[in-house]
C-alpha cells in the first residue's frame, strides 16, 4: 500500500509521517532525494536549491520523475510505505494510481510558528520570505513545477492542523480507519503483513533485548547467515556474577556518562556476546550480518570486523559509539540504519 503526502511547509507532514511508521510504514523522502541530489551539485542546501534542483530533474526527465524514483524503491521493498511529500499534478498523478492521496494544511501563521522552532537548514527565513515562497509553489501552470494548491485538491482525505496535537491524531487516526473500511486495504493494513527479511531479524533483536540487565540501556544483538539466527546476546553481567538488576549501576554511582568508563561496567555488551556464544559453541560466523538494536561502540565495532561479519543493520544511534562507524566502513563493513520495528507482532493463532 502506497500512500502519498502533500500540504503546505510546516502544516504537519512529519506527524502523519511518524504515526504511519508506528502503523509499520516504510518511509521515503522526496527531500531527503534532493539534499542528495544537491549534495552532489555542491549546492548550499536551502528551498531556493530544492526549488531548482527539483524543477530541473522533473524538465529533462518527467513531471513525476521524483516520485516514480522513489516508487520503485518502495515496490522493491514490497512493504506499505509513505512518500513525503508531493509537490507537482504529476506526482500526484502517478501516486494516486495504485495509492492513496493524504493532504494537509493550516493557517500561515501557525506554520511559520512551528518552522521557526524547528530552524532545519531551509527554515530560517523571515515570515515575508515564507509567504513569498509559498506564493510560488502553490501555482504553477507547467506540470513541471511546484503546484501545491492542485496536489491538495486531488487529495482524498484533507486535514487541518490549526489545533492541538491531540486534535491532529485524532484526524490522522479517523483517516487511517476510511482507509482501511473504504478503500478495501484490510488485508494489507489491518491484517497479516509479512515482514522483509530486515523487519524480521531487527524485531529478533528487541525481543533479545528484553533479557538485558542494563539499567541505562536495553541492547540486543543477533549474527544472520544465510538467513538463519545463528546466536543472540544481550548486555549483561558476565556469567555466575550479580548484576545491575541486583546492586545497581555501577556507572550512575561513579557519575560516569553513557560512552564513558565502560572499564568501570559490569555487563558485556550485546554484541560481544553474540559473538563469544559462536566462539564457545564452535560456529562460523565468518560472512555473516549483525543486526543489533543500536549502533555499535568502538570496541564492539572491533570485534565485529576481526569476527569476520560482512555486514550491520541497526536502528538507534548510540553516545558511545564515536568513531565506530569510521571504523567498520574503513574495514569494509556494510553498514545500515533502519526504522525501528513496529513493536507489535502480528500473527494468526
Amino acid at each position: 500500500m502506497i500512500i502519498g503526502i502533500t500540504g503546505t511547509l510546516g502544516a504537519g507532514k512529519g506527524t502523519i509521517v511518524e504515526y504511519l511508521i508506528q502503523k509499520g510504514f516504510r518511509h521515503y523522502s522526496v527531500r531527503e532525494f534532493l539534499i542528495k541530489e544537491i549534495n552532489k551539485r555542491s549546492l548550499p542546501v536551502n528551498r531556493d536549491s530544492m526549488v531548482l534542483v527539483a524543477n530541473q530533474l522533473r524538465e529533462i526527465n518527467s513531471p513525476s520523475y521524483i516520485i516514480e524514483r522513489l516508487l520503485e524503491k518502495a515496490n522493491q521493498e514490497g512493504e506499505n510505505s509513505i512518500i513525503e511529500s508531493i509537490r507537482t499534478q504529476g506526482e500526484a498523478e502517478k501516486i494516486k494510481e495504485g495509492g492513496i492521496l493524504l493532504a494537509i494544511d493550516a493557517d500561515s501563521q501557525i506554520r511559520y510558528s512551528r518552522i521557526s522552532k524547528r530552524q532545519s537548514e531551509t527554515d530560517r527565513i523571515s515570515f515575508d520570505r515564507f509567504i513569498e515562497d509559498e506564493r510560488r509553489e502553490m501555482f504553477s501552470t507547467d506540470p513541471t513545477k511546484q503546484n501545491l494548491s492542485a496536489c491538495i485538491k486531488m487529495a482524498d482525505f484533507v486535514l487541518n492542523n490549526d489545533g492541538t496535537l491531540d486534535n491532529l491524531y485524532r484526524q490522522i487516526e479517523e483517516v487511517y480507519k476510511k482507509i482501511i473500511l473504504e478503500k478495501g486495504q484490510e488485508k494489507k493494513l489491518g491484517g497479516h503483513k509479512r515482514p522483509s527479511w530486515d523487519e524480521y531479524f531487527i524485531k529478533i533483536t528487541a525481543l533479545v533485548a528484553e533479557r538485558s540487565t542494563c539499567l541505562r540501556h536495553n541492547v540486543g544483538a543477533i549474527i544472520v547467515k544465510n538467513k538463519r539466527v545463528i546466536t543472540t546476546g544481550y548486555n549483561g553481567a558476565v556469567k555466575g556474577a550479580k548484576d545491575c538488576l541486583e546492586l545497581g549501576c555501577k556507572k550512575d554511582e561513579l557519575k560516569l556518562e553513557t560512552g564513558f568508563g565502560a572499564e568501570q561496567c559490569r555487563a558485556v555488551h550485546a554484541e560481544q556476546n553474540a559473538i563469544a556464544q559462536a566462539g564457545l559453541h564452535g560456529v562460523s560466523i565468518d560472512g555473516g550480518t549483525m543486526y543489533c538494536t543500536h549502533i555499535p561502540c568502538r570496541m564492539c565495532a572491533k570485534q565485529i570486523i576481526n569476527a569476520g561479519l560482512k555486514e550491520l543493520i541497526y536502528y538507534f544511534d548510540y553516545a558511545g559509539s564515536k568513531g565506530s562507524l569510521d571504523l567498520l566502513k574503513e574495514s569494509g563493513i556494510k553498514v545500515k540504519k533502519i526504522e525501528r520495528p513496529n513493536p507489535i507482532i502480528n500473527f494468526k493463532d
